[in-house]
């Protein structure tokens, strides 16, 4: 490989590491307003990273579509938050599971009503 071809392939992984850490950011930040929605500094910067995605210099470093890396992020976000809500309902089970368990085992006398108001379990 000569110095020219090592040369592009230095600017094409300096361009790549670019837009990975955009695409980092870009999670990171939908992560922090899943939480915070209100929250005027995430909010500033998520416009600001789509933004970039729709520049010039974007448009520079990659071929990539703009609107298809967004969407792409953004519906892996919805499936993490999916998960996330799946697993915390998962463990609400377990540990309701664990109360009435221990209520049962120290002479609670627990009614299906019983159950069903502190949660339901089935």
């Amino acid at each position: 490989m000569g110095m020219a071809a090592d040369n592009l392939e230095c600017y094409e992984n300096l361009a790549n590491a670019i837009i990975m850490q955009a695409v980092k950011d870009y999670k990171t930040v939908l992560f922090r307003l899943e939480d915070h929605p209100n929250n005027r500094d995430a909010q500033f910067e998520k416009k600001r990273l789509e933004g970039f995605f729709h520049s010039n210099w974007y448009n520079t470093l990659t071929d990539l579509d703009a609107c298809t890396l967004i969407s792409g992020v953004q519906v892996e976000a919805v499936e993490r938050r999916k998960r996330r809500a799946e697993n915390l309902r998962r463990k609400a089970e377990r540990e309701m599971k664990k109360l009435v368990k221990l209520l049962t085992e120290a002479g609670a006398a627990l009614t299906p009503e019983h159950i069903r108001a502190l949660g339901d379990i089935t």
